[in-house]
Protein backbone atom coordinates (compact mmCIF):
# COMPACT_ATOMS: atom_id res chain seq x y z
CA UNK A 1 0.00 0.00 0.00
CA UNK A 2 1.28 3.32 -0.74
CA UNK A 3 2.33 5.86 2.10
CA UNK A 4 0.43 9.00 2.53
CA UNK A 5 3.02 12.51 2.84
CA UNK A 6 1.20 15.54 4.16
CA UNK A 7 2.75 18.46 2.56
CA UNK A 8 2.28 21.57 4.19
CA UNK A 9 3.78 24.07 2.63
CA UNK A 10 2.58 27.27 1.48
CA UNK A 11 4.92 28.25 -1.32
CA UNK A 12 3.48 26.06 -4.69
CA UNK A 13 6.90 26.01 -5.99
CA UNK A 14 8.25 23.92 -3.35
CA UNK A 15 4.95 22.04 -2.88
CA UNK A 16 5.31 20.70 -6.77
CA UNK A 17 9.21 20.34 -6.39
CA UNK A 18 8.72 17.86 -3.53
CA UNK A 19 5.56 16.43 -5.00
CA UNK A 20 6.71 15.80 -7.92
CA UNK A 21 10.04 13.87 -6.53
CA UNK A 22 8.08 12.08 -3.48
CA UNK A 23 5.86 10.80 -6.29
CA UNK A 24 8.61 9.65 -8.80
CA UNK A 25 9.63 7.32 -5.62
CA UNK A 26 6.28 6.11 -5.02
CA UNK A 27 5.09 8.13 -2.35
CA UNK A 28 1.20 9.51 -2.41
CA UNK A 29 1.31 13.19 -1.64
CA UNK A 30 -1.57 15.57 -0.28
CA UNK A 31 -1.03 19.13 -0.34
CA UNK A 32 -1.66 21.59 1.98
CA UNK A 33 -1.34 25.45 1.22
CA UNK A 34 -2.08 27.03 5.13
CA UNK A 35 -1.99 25.73 8.56
CA UNK A 36 -6.12 25.05 8.47
CA UNK A 37 -5.90 22.74 5.47
CA UNK A 38 -2.87 21.09 7.04
CA UNK A 39 -5.32 20.41 9.97
CA UNK A 40 -8.28 19.28 8.39
CA UNK A 41 -6.18 16.99 5.95
CA UNK A 42 -4.23 15.55 8.73
CA UNK A 43 -7.94 14.57 10.23
CA UNK A 44 -9.84 13.42 7.40
CA UNK A 45 -6.61 11.37 5.18
CA UNK A 46 -4.66 10.03 7.92
CA UNK A 47 -1.20 10.74 6.61
CA UNK A 48 1.67 8.34 7.50
CA UNK A 49 3.96 11.48 7.59
CA UNK A 50 3.70 15.44 7.61
CA UNK A 51 6.23 17.50 6.09
CA UNK A 52 5.59 20.63 7.74
CA UNK A 53 6.44 24.49 7.04
CA UNK A 54 6.70 26.69 10.17
CA UNK A 55 5.80 29.97 8.99
CA UNK A 56 2.29 29.25 6.60
CA UNK A 57 -1.19 31.15 6.28
CA UNK A 58 -3.97 30.26 9.34
CA UNK A 59 -1.31 29.43 11.62
CA UNK A 60 2.03 28.32 12.89
CA UNK A 61 3.59 25.13 11.90
CA UNK A 62 4.94 24.69 15.46
CA UNK A 63 1.47 25.32 16.88
CA UNK A 64 0.09 22.76 14.67
CA UNK A 65 2.73 20.38 15.43
CA UNK A 66 1.10 20.58 18.53
CA UNK A 67 -2.12 20.42 18.53
CA UNK A 68 -1.55 17.05 16.20
CA UNK A 69 0.66 15.64 19.01
CA UNK A 70 -1.78 16.62 22.00
CA UNK A 71 -4.62 14.69 19.67
CA UNK A 72 -4.88 10.33 20.59
CA UNK A 73 -5.95 10.35 16.44
CA UNK A 74 -2.79 12.58 15.21
CA UNK A 75 -0.15 11.87 17.89
CA UNK A 76 1.04 8.65 15.82
CA UNK A 77 1.66 10.74 12.95
CA UNK A 78 5.33 11.36 12.46
CA UNK A 79 6.77 15.13 11.63
CA UNK A 80 9.63 16.62 9.54
CA UNK A 81 9.88 20.24 9.97
CA UNK A 82 11.17 22.71 6.72
CA UNK A 83 11.42 26.07 7.82
CA UNK A 84 13.68 28.99 6.20
CA UNK A 85 13.41 30.96 9.16
CA UNK A 86 16.82 31.56 10.78
CA UNK A 87 15.60 31.78 14.20
CA UNK A 88 18.35 29.96 16.93
CA UNK A 89 16.29 28.08 19.02
CA UNK A 90 13.61 27.17 16.40
CA UNK A 91 15.23 23.27 15.77
CA UNK A 92 15.08 22.82 19.59
CA UNK A 93 11.34 24.32 20.03
CA UNK A 94 10.59 21.91 16.99
CA UNK A 95 12.05 18.51 18.62
CA UNK A 96 10.34 19.18 21.84
CA UNK A 97 7.08 19.44 20.44
CA UNK A 98 7.93 15.85 18.83
CA UNK A 99 9.42 16.57 15.76
CA UNK A 100 11.44 13.86 14.50
CA UNK A 101 13.35 15.76 12.05
CA UNK A 102 13.99 19.35 11.35
CA UNK A 103 15.51 21.06 7.32
CA UNK A 104 16.48 24.02 7.08
CA UNK A 105 15.08 25.22 3.41
CA UNK A 106 17.16 25.13 1.08
CA UNK A 107 17.95 21.37 2.03
CA UNK A 108 19.16 18.71 0.00
CA UNK A 109 16.20 16.34 -1.40
CA UNK A 110 18.63 13.49 -1.27
CA UNK A 111 18.70 13.50 2.53
CA UNK A 112 15.18 14.72 2.84
CA UNK A 113 14.01 11.37 1.02
CA UNK A 114 16.30 9.49 3.14
CA UNK A 115 15.06 10.74 6.49
CA UNK A 116 11.54 10.29 5.26
CA UNK A 117 12.15 6.80 4.25
CA UNK A 118 13.64 5.98 7.79
CA UNK A 119 10.62 7.94 9.48
CA UNK A 120 8.21 5.66 7.59
CA UNK A 121 10.67 2.24 8.14
CA UNK A 122 10.51 3.60 12.08
CA UNK A 123 7.68 6.18 12.93
CA UNK A 124 8.50 6.33 16.31
CA UNK A 125 12.17 6.92 15.97
CA UNK A 126 13.40 10.44 16.33
CA UNK A 127 15.89 11.67 13.40
CA UNK A 128 16.72 14.99 14.85
CA UNK A 129 20.00 15.53 12.54
CA UNK A 130 19.26 19.04 11.62
CA UNK A 131 20.23 19.44 7.46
Amino acid sequence: MQKKILLAEDDERIVKAISVRLNAKGYEVLAAYDAIMAMQKTMEQDPDLILLDINMPGGNGLTLAERLKNSSKTSHIPIIFLTASKQPDLQQRAINLGAIAFFEKPFDFDELLATVRAALDHPHVRLTNAY
